[in-house]
């Protein structure tokens, strides 16, 4: 087996974590890391540069990791291709449209591989909903709620978070995650984009929101604040479907609750769910419909049908409600490491095979980015 050989540019906190998770692999090796602010400890197996041009020259490096603040992904992943590696790129994937379509035209010139890091996409809640869309279990998706109420206390004023420049701001650097993960549920594409924020003061942009209307219909809303204390760190997905409501929490999604319309078969594909523990299910016939109020009127209309849901001017056939709750039987941590490591997996599989389809393209993440941007511009 072969082992791929990962050159890692950026070695704070995130760079640490994948030096971490990566050389647990038995497909990878992080042998060489950039880092020009001596975090790095030079060992016999890794090799450290102070100038990332340099670890490029490394002959042997395959694979490059860029973990930098976005404003230097364009440069750096750019001429990581042009020196013949292939590259992961931590998202965004740039902090303007025309930096990411650069990128892309680079990627069409060399041939090289690169995804960028949208982890979430590998998590083990989004890849079962995926599937669970994509069956038809769920309908069709109609409205999406992302509320990431995160903290500031490791983020002083003048961290480069703040400057825009290097980060593209709140929506930008950290929001991609999250359209990225409304793009694959839905599997839509943005038709206008709505933003409005507020400053604490002129340089920090603290809170930021954003509305979404896509192509087929769907309807979303994201709010992001960087401004309260970890104790009340938080983040959490609702999304409504024509046959159900899932409600998803922490930004590393790690559990939930579900409510759902079914029939016998769309009943079995709930075990894709992890930890999947269904706690009430009720005959339609035994489900007291709260839409209208006692001593409502009734008309002479369609009449209930126990095997008929009607929603949206669609028909469906479902017989039961089900409700219940999933969640990953594992630390945060593990998940996170778990999201990282298949990330890899999936570059090398396009490495060594190019007809295979990536879970995350550039396309996709130069597709949230356009969508970040246009709701930090509104």
């Amino acid at each position: 087996m072969k082992k791929y050989k990962i050159g890692i540019i950026g070695y704070g906190g995130f760079g640490k974590f994948l030096y971490h998770w990566w050389n647990k692999m038995a497909q990878a090796q992080v042998a060489a890391v950039a880092d020009s602010g001596g975090h790095f400890q030079q060992t016999q197996d890794c090799r450290w540069y102070e100038n990332w041009q340099e670890l490029l020259e490394d002959p042997e490096i395959e694979i490059v990791s860029i973990v930098t603040p976005p404003g230097l992904h364009a440069e750096m992943a750019c001429a990581a291709m042009r020196a013949g590696k292939h590259v992961l790129l931590e998202k965004p994937a740039a902090v303007t449209v025309q930096d990411a379509e650069r990128i892309l035209q680079v990627q069409k010139e060399t041939g090289k591989s690169i995804t960028v890091n949208h982890m979430i996409r590998y998590n083990p809640i989004i890849q079962a909903l995926m599937s669970l869309g994509e069956s038809g279990a769920l309908g069709t998706i109609r409205h999406a709620v992302v509320n990431n109420y995160a903290q500031d206390q490791t983020l002083p004023a003048d961290h480069w978070f703040w400057d825009e420049t290097l980060s593209g701001g709140i929506m930008v650097e950290h929001g991609v995650h999250f359209f990225d993960i409304i793009n694959c549920l839905g599997g839509q594409h943005y038709t206008k984009v709505y933003g409005c924020w507020d400053n604490r003061n002129e340089w920090q942009r603290d809170r930021v929101s954003a509305m979404v209307l896509y192509d087929q219909g769907l309807i979303a809303s994201y709010y992001h604040a960087f401004s309260g204390p970890g104790f009340f760190e938080q983040t959490t997905i609702n999304l409504a479907y024509d046959l159900a409501q899932v409600q998803i929490e922490g930004w590393i999604p790690m559990k939930g609750t579900l409510k759902i319309l079914v029939n016998a078969q769309n009943r079995e594909k709930l075990q894709l769910l992890p930890g999947w523990s269904e706690t009430a299910a009720e005959i339609f016939g035994d489900v007291t419909d709260l839409s209208r109020p006692e001593g409502w009127g009734s008309t002479d209309e369609a009449t209930a049908d126990n095997e008929l849901v009607y929603t949206a001017g669609r028909t469906y056939k479902a017989d039961t409600m089900v409700s219940g709750t999933f969640e990953i039987p594992s630390t945060k941590g593990e998940v996170y490491g778990k999201s990282v490591q298949l990330l890899v997996l999936d570059l090398i599989q396009k490495i060594e095979n190019p007809e295979h389809q990536l879970a995350v393209t550039l396309e996709d993440a130069v597709e949230a980015l356009k969508t970040a941007v246009l709701a930090s511009k509104q």
